[in-house]
């Protein structure tokens, strides 16, 4: 660093402030090229080791991906892995990947004790997760993706599915449809009860009547002929398709009664993956990098000692409109 002081003609201080690209610094662009175009010169290269020693940080994220994740790999996780590691890397973190055959307290526990690691990012969790539990006791950083129990500390970050299920509705409303079903999987998880609370929410709102079976909820083998009853009953003119589990049998209870999706039912989805459906997809999207920036922000912030946020984070999806509504 000296010799990179020397060769631009400034203090090893401003050499220090400019490799660790420390906001506010009031470094001029000027200096900071001459600076940079020392250590390209000199082909120097900070050792980070020695650095985080002396800071006692490893720049190194813990992300745990668990059992079932490796046995059936999730999309939404798989999407959500290539934001994290992109964040991770603007805030020159590092990612590093572990399983456990249990609930990976265990190996938390051993990580936490080496500090082998930053913070950690929890992903598939619960809302009273065991995880979450032991790093709040440990006092270690941790972000999960999903909400956390009240008495827990609030380090989550979540989809805001109320007001992603109102841009949906609002959607269909503006293309003329009065007559809409909500179809979704007879599964565990807030999320789903939080997007069919919107969609009665929005109708009552509304004055649009809603009749009970026009909320389609059942086992992912059932649903197909579920929402194929509703539609051949003369039912709604559009389907909210509130997951991911719910778009295929949505098309194929069309498919099955001759209804050609995007002209005699509109359907709109919660998943920008299935974009190769025919007629594509109008759907809200996952907002994976936001998802990623507020995770690693919020360990960030754990890490550098900042007054952490006493609730946590709700990030809006956005609507795709393509050919099927």
């Amino acid at each position: 660093m000296a010799d990179v002081a020397q060769r631009a003609g400034v203090s090893v201080t401003t050499v220090s402030l400019v490799m660790n690209d420390r906001p506010g610094s009031g470094i001029s662009t000027a200096t900071r090229d001459r600076v940079l175009d020392a250590v390209r010169a000199l082909e120097y290269r900070r050792n980070r080791t020695a650095a985080n020693l002396r800071l006692s940080r490893t720049q190194i994220l813990g992300l745990h991906v668990t059992e079932s994740m490796l046995t059936r790999p999730s999309p939404f996780a798989l999407s959500l892995l290539p934001a994290l590691i992109r964040e991770a890397d603007k805030r020159h973190y590092q990612v590093m990947t572990f399983t456990d055959r249990d609930n990976g307290i265990d190996r938390i526990a051993d990580l936490c004790g080496q500090r082998a690691v930053d913070g950690f990012v929890l992903t598939d969790s619960a809302v009273d997760d065991p995880r979450a539990r032991y790093l709040a006791a440990q006092r270690f950083p941790f972000a999960c993706m999903g909400r956390l129990a009240p008495d827990l500390p609030q380090h989550w970050v979540d989809i805001d599915n109320r007001a992603a299920i109102r841009t949906a509705l609002d959607h269909l409303a503006s293309r003329g449809h009065t007559t809409v079903a909500i179809a979704a999987p007879r599964e565990d998880g807030y999320w789903w009860d939080e997007r069919i609370e919107a969609f009665l929410e929005w109708s009552r709102e509304h004055g649009v009547a809603r009749p009970e079976h026009w909320v389609v909820r059942a086992p992912m083998s059932h649903l197909a002929p579920r929402v194929n009853a509703l539609l051949a009953d003369r039912g709604p003119t559009a389907l909210v398709a509130a997951g991911d589990g719910a778009v295929v049998p949505c098309y194929r209870a069309a498919q099955a009664l001759g209804l050609r999706v995007g002209r005699d039912l509109a359907i709109v989805g919660f998943d920008p993956e299935l974009w190769m459906l025919d007629p594509p997809l109008t759907t809200l999207t996952v907002p994976f990098p936001r998802l990623a920036e507020s995770l690693v922000d919020r360990i960030d912030r754990q890490v550098a000692g900042l007054a952490p946020s006493h609730q946590g984070t709700l990030v809006r999806s956005e609507l795709i409109v393509r050919e099927s509504g």
